[in-house]
């Protein structure tokens, strides 16, 4: 059963996490910033704006969600997280920060969290100048998280261990991204085609790469991780669902992006797939005149959406991801057959927690 008192603590909690991780990136950043590296001035002065920017990016305001599954999961032990962890928290925020600049890239998105993308902000009216610092800083910013978890001071093996599942993990969200982009051209869009995208990208990267990283990093059994596998293969979907739900409904001032990017980008979700599957011909129709058609009118855009309501399917994708966010409670509630202490059960009711606020959330 979902609990919504454990969702408001849980949102509670991870606003909590939030600031402290805030302050910790900005001075990571502002030392990374003093290295001042370059051999000569205007490539110093270039790695400086590099780096400024990518403070800036990193530190937009963020859920900051992957980097409170490592404390959690660390939790779970019941050993209470210390500077090495909050070390590894922050390489991992760093890690999303440079997905977020490809990702903005592929999908030409102009926006991300209220602000310009980053092949925005250096393009200025040079496309492929700033498309090539797009994947640039994102690989710099890439490699200094990497670089954060193994200088993070814990057991030399299991940071490894721990590396070895960052890096493992991030090549099989590459990919899903990979199948992402290409579905559309692989003929019919259908529920079990999108949830695979969700699986490969959302679920390992959001929630199960975080969570067996701390839970490694403690030293938790392997029945545990496994179960922690089960209950983020479930939450990172139902997670996933809601965003594309907010990413066509939602609202702009809260999502920091268009409202109807998604739709004109040819997003494949499971709104569009069921959409596809339930509709009447009319449906389908509307929506197929606006799906992947940047140039779609106002009028257009207003059709497909309201398609996607009428069809059934928004309210097939809402009840999706509140289904799924259910069983992940449940699962992560098995977590308490294990002799757990204070610490692990407060981790637990996090878990729990979490699964109920990604499908109640507005951003």
């Amino acid at each position: 059963m979902m609990n919504n008192s454990l969702g408001y603590l849980a949102k509670e909690r991870l606003e909590e996490l939030v600031i402290k991780i805030d302050q910790r990136l900005e001075k990571y950043w502002n030392e990374e910033i003093e290295k001042e590296f370059g051999f000569e001035e205007s490539q110093k002065k270039l790695v400086k704006k590099v780096l400024e920017h990518a403070k800036e990016h990193n530190l937009r305001a963020a859920k900051r969600l992957r980097a409170s599954f490592v404390y959690f999961g660390y939790l779970l032990s019941g050993k209470k997280p210390g500077e090495e962890i909050w070390k590894v928290m922050e390489g991992i925020e760093l890690v999303q920060t440079a997905l977020l600049m490809h990702d903005d890239f592929m999908d030409e998105d102009e926006l991300r969290r209220g602000r310009p993308t980053t092949h925005e902000y250096f393009g200025e009216g040079d496309k492929h100048y700033g498309e090539s610092m797009a994947v640039n800083v994102g690989d710099v910013v890439l490699c200094l998280g990497y670089e954060r978890v193994l200088s993070c001071g814990l057991d030399k093996e299991k940071v490894l261990e721990a590396t070895k599942i960052l890096m493992r993990g991030i090549t099989n969200t590459a990919f899903g991204q990979i199948y992402d982009v290409t579905l559309p051209k692989l003929g019919e869009l259908t529920e079990e085609k999108v949830l695979a995208i969700h699986r490969a990208k959302t679920s390992i990267y959001t929630f199960q790469n975080p969570l067996i990283i701390g839970g490694i990093l403690a030293g938790l059994d392997e029945k545990v991780l496994e179960t922690l596998k089960e209950y983020s293969f479930k939450g990172g979907v139902a997670f996933q669902l809601q965003d594309d739900v907010l990413g066509m409904f939602g609202e702009q001032e809260k999502t920091g992006k268009s409202v109807d990017s998604d739709l004109l980008q040819g997003k494949s979700t499971l709104l569009v797939a069921k959409t596809l599957e339930l509709g009447n011909e009319a449906q389908k129709k509307a929506l197929l005149e606006a799906w992947g058609n940047k140039e779609a009118t106002e009028g257009e855009i207003k059709k497909a959406k309201m398609a996607i309501k009428e069809s059934g399917s928004f309210a097939y994708s809402v009840d999706k991801a509140k289904q799924l966010a259910r069983e992940a409670v449940e699962i992560a509630e098995s977590l308490n057959k294990n002799n757990l202490n204070r610490e692990a059960k407060e981790a637990i009711d996090y878990l729990k927690g979490i699964a109920d606020y990604i499908v109640t959330r507005e951003i």
